[in-house]
């Protein structure tokens, strides 16, 4: 009875706010209330001032890029916010990329069905979207597309509209990779994409640094960016912490 109830809520909501054009609507005021007070229950809290800023940019700004250290909430922060944006009918969907580097799998190799193929390609963010939004919802709205993972090989046809739009890893990006993701975005899209360029595998060549040097060079680009590069900025734990010290001295990189 649970899971219909559920079933039957997310597909009603999905309904209540599509406006006539088929763009994100405007949801019931008595759902939209139980779903906001769940959301001022359990609020996404900066841990930091970097944290604090990341936050106002994803409010203010259409693209958004987080560089910096693993386990500063790069990822964690955007697919929280889309999850609230999503639950509150403000955004249709969230949808997720990631690079194919050499030594990862593209989504077609995994095997199972679509949720098991998410499970395998992006394990961190499953967690994150279960844990907001909850495990019934998240696999009814992967079903109905309302939570889409876009392989890169597809991404050149995708067009991105009432949406968040996550970028993983996305230090890996080529800069071909970057032209195409970034040049997707339409109306009422939401961009972010975060990556530590210091990992890149492409090192000078990466996408995600030529994205942000573009940027920098022409003042036109509306683009927000934060680069947490102070390991106080670090939040997963004092172990993270000390390995990233640990092989920075070991690389000579401090």
């Amino acid at each position: 009875m649970g899971n219909k109830r559920t079933q039957d809520g997310v597909v009603a909501a999905r309904r209540e706010r599509r406006s006539p054009d088929g763009r994100a609507g405007t949801v019931n005021p008595k759902f939209l209330a139980e779903r906001e007070e769940r959301i001022n229950q359990n609020p996404l809290v900066a841990m930091n001032p970097k944290q604090k800023d990341y936050i106002e940019l994803i409010d203010t700004k259409a693209t958004i890029i987080a560089t910096g250290y693993a386990g500063t909430s790069k990822t964690y922060i955007p697919t929280v916010i889309a999850c609230d944006k999503y639950r509150t009918g403000q955004i249709d969907k969230i949808v997720f990329t990631r690079p194919n580097i050499s030594n990862s799998k593209s989504l077609g190799y995994f095997g199972g069905d679509l949720i098991a193929k998410m499970e395998n390609w992006l394990m961190p963010v499953m967690n994150i979207l279960r844990d907001r939004l909850g495990p019934e919802v998240v696999e009814i709205a992967i079903k109905r597309g309302d939570i889409e993972f876009v392989p890169m090989e597809v991404v050149k046809g995708y067009s991105a509209e009432n949406c968040f739009f996550i970028v993983d890893e996305a230090e890996d990006l080529t800069y071909d990779e970057a032209k195409k993701i970034v040049t997707r975005q339409g109306k009422n899209c939401k961009m972010v994409l975060a990556g530590d360029i210091s990992q890149s595998e492409l090192k000078e060549k990466s996408g995600l640094k030529a994205l942000i040097d573009i940027a920098n060079e022409y003042g036109f680009i509306d683009l927000g960016l934060v680069d947490f590069n102070n390991k106080g900025d670090i939040v997963r734990g004092e172990a993270c912490k000390n390995w990233i010290i640990g092989f920075e001295r070991w690389e000579g990189r401090e």
